[in-house]
């Protein structure tokens, strides 16, 4: 009886301490699930799914700051980005590592632990996001522009179409259940098309889930150069908005502005920190974003 009370008193512990480790590591990068519910307008507020810091997200932080990017592997992924575009090269050196939804986070926001249905996971990158939804799924197709980035996603056993084009690539057929578009709307050219040909690609029951960057800061990546989008949504804070509650009026704005406008019932709507893999000058990378 005594090893007993023991035992429970040295797991208690462990569990004490890795609550605290998990917040030190929130308080330090500033990892934000939480809103100001009563700044967000009527319909995002009931429309809220709090997701959180979960397992699956500390291990990702945990292995970042374990491991980071030694100093001349980011030394060479500097020189063959000059050759080849950043995007391309994080793709050849396997050095596209971020995490948006952990599976946790995806259980929330389906509402089911089943598998069932078809995943279409548009500019899925190296397939590491991808991987935290696929198994509630029967059938997972990704797309993504990238060449070296679709033959990773290919190598991982996923049906990888290379395009940079929903409507040229044959998908849009109205047959995917979830329909998710991960950091992609602020990167494309014009995002009324693609909003238009998610829904295209989505089944007339499914959902589509969206994830922005906030504050959006649209820039799209040409020939290895940032430039503006040639079509901009409009009256979106952005990065020189300093005004309070600037996460909140970003959501706003895109539910008011954007997804109503071009014909989306919002389902829910949450907030993630967006990480990526941290190097010998910062232990992890992130942005907030909004799904």
């Amino acid at each position: 009886r005594t090893c007993s009370r023991g035992l429970q008193t040295t797991m208690e512990c462990c569990n004490s301490a890795d609550e605290a480790r998990a917040a030190g590591i929130k308080a330090q990068y500033g990892l934000e699930y939480t809103a100001n519910l009563s700044k967000l307008d009527p319909v995002p507020a009931q429309r809220w799914v709090q997701l959180g810091f979960d397992e699956e997200s500390q291990a990702f932080v945990n292995n970042s700051l374990a491991h980071p990017w030694s100093e001349n592997w980011c030394w060479f992924r500097g020189k063959l980005s000059k050759l080849v575009g950043r995007y391309n090269a994080d793709g050849i050196l396997n050095m596209s590592n971020m995490f948006v939804l952990s599976r946790t986070a995806w259980l929330g926001i389906l509402g089911r632990e089943s598998r069932e249905g078809r995943l279409l996971d548009v500019g899925a990158g190296d397939g590491r996001p991808t991987g935290e939804a696929a198994p509630l799924f029967e059938h997972v197709c990704v797309t993504e522009a990238s060449i070296p980035l679709s033959w990773r996603l290919w190598f991982k056993g996923y049906r990888s179409v290379r395009s940079c084009s929903l409507s040229d690539s044959g998908l849009c057929d109205q047959s995917y259940n979830v329909v998710s578009c991960l950091n992609v709307l602020d990167r494309c050219d014009d995002p009324w098309q693609l909003l238009e040909e998610l829904k295209a690609c989505c089944a007339q029951d499914g959902i589509v889930v969206l994830a922005v960057v906030l504050p959006f800061c649209p820039t799209v990546l040409d020939g290895g150069q940032h430039r503006s989008p040639r079509v901009q949504l409009q009256d979106i804070p952005g990065c020189g908005d300093n005004k309070p509650h600037r996460w909140e009026r970003c959501v706003n704005a895109l539910v008011d502005k954007v997804f109503n406008v071009a014909g989306f019932d919002l389902v829910s709507v949450s907030r993630v920190p967006y990480m990526s893999h941290g190097d010998s000058k910062r232990g992890l990378y992130l942005s907030l974003i909004h799904i």
